[in-house]
């Protein structure tokens, strides 16, 4: 007796969850039942208490009727709300005020429950009236290496770097440092210590063509250099613009003021014109591996054959989906350093990268 009680019990369960919800009816014959999520020109996804999510060929469906109040988007003739049915005649949408609209099956580019829609909304806000604050993608990454006994040193290097492109406009912000100590021989203490800054601004003028303006700071302890400030601008060309990354190239101008300084020498300060000429390729290869470089050459001027060099290049890989595997290395260069410096400072970093990418919703 309990057991044919049970039997009645998920019979009727099953036959309720047959009267309720939303039913679409596919050309073999088939009916399955859910809560419509979303559905466009070519799919319906169906949310089932069964299979959680599924997509549903729309030209496969030749009945749906909907149990909730959908947000019908129609082709030229903005949304309505209401429950959904197809009949003879086409696509009916019943109002909450009681009347009924009906279309074409080819009028409906949309539907969207309540929160898909809202979701939706706030997506195209984003994407046709962007704040500040969206459309950032970017990285922050850390290296630590230390080691003890024969040899006692540390070092630490951090990098950040952020763009946002909106639009025709796109806004990059950079920062680097490297600091490290040694406790092996005498004298003890700093044997790096230097920092970089920026940021740039592009504006496209057309699909190939852009306009950029910069700004970047520099310190460098080892050099004897107390600070560098360069702020240029200049036009640019999109090269090659892919799925899977771009190459540009550029070239403007500069005006660098640099200022030097050590204990037992005057300081020394020196302003200088700069020609700008370079290029920056992004590239993602093996559908993992993003490989960046970046090279500037900034002839001078004021000194007519002195020049200055950036050089930037890293490589990561995901760990997952937020953490990633870094490997950078960076060349600063410069022709005509001060008290004897040498003009070429390297660096090779490895560590890991907290990356985020607002772009992809």
């Amino acid at each position: 007796m309990r057991n044919k009680i049970s039997l009645s019990f998920i019979l009727v369960c099953g036959l309720a969850a047959t009267l309720f919800g939303d039913q679409i009816t596919l050309k073999n014959g088939d009916r399955v039942s859910g809560k419509i999520i979303t559905a466009d020109d070519k799919t319906v996804v169906l949310k089932t208490d069964y299979a959680g999510e599924i997509k549903i060929d729309r030209a496969s469906i030749t009945n749906l009727v909907t149990d909730q109040v959908l947000n019908v988007t129609l082709k030229d003739a903005g949304k309505v709300q209401g429950k959904v049915e197809t009949t003879a005649d086409g696509v009916q949408v019943q109002k909450a005020d009681g009347t009924a609209v009906t279309v074409k099956p080819e009028v409906v580019t949309s539907l969207r429950d309540d929160p898909s829609q809202k979701a939706y909304e706030r997506e195209e806000e984003r994407l046709h009236h962007p704040r500040l604050n969206d459309f950032w993608a970017g990285f922050v990454s850390l290296g630590i290496a230390n080691s003890s006994g024969n040899s006692i040193t540390t070092t630490v290097s951090t990098a950040a770097s952020a763009t946002r492109a909106a639009g025709k406009n796109k806004i990059t912000l950079n920062f680097a440092q490297l600091y490290a100590t040694q406790s092996t021989t005498l004298p003890h203490g700093q044997t790096a210590n230097k920092v970089s800054g920026g940021f740039r601004i592009d504006r496209d003028v057309s699909k190939r063509m852009f306009v950029y303006g910069n700004n970047g700071y520099d310190y460098d302890k080892f050099q004897n250099l107390d600070l560098r400030v360069v702020v240029g601008g200049g036009f640019g060309y999109h090269a090659w613009v892919g799925k899977k990354g771009y190459l540009d190239v550029f070239g403007g101008g500069n005006w660098n003021r640099e200022k030097y300084s050590q204990t037992d020498t005057p300081s020394i300060t020196r302003q200088i014109g700069e020609v700008v000429v370079g290029q920056e390729m992004a590239y993602q290869a093996l559908s993992k591996l993003k490989l960046y470089e970046k090279l500037s050459l900034f002839p001078n001027l004021s000194e007519t054959g002195e020049y200055r060099m950036n050089f930037d290049a890293t490589a990561s890989v995901p760990v997952m989906k937020w953490l990633e595997l870094n490997f950078g290395f960076s060349d600063r260069y410069i022709s005509n350093p001060v008290f004897g410096n040498t003009g070429n400072d390297t660096i090779f970093t490895t560590g890991i990268r907290v990356s985020f990418d607002q772009t992809k919703r």
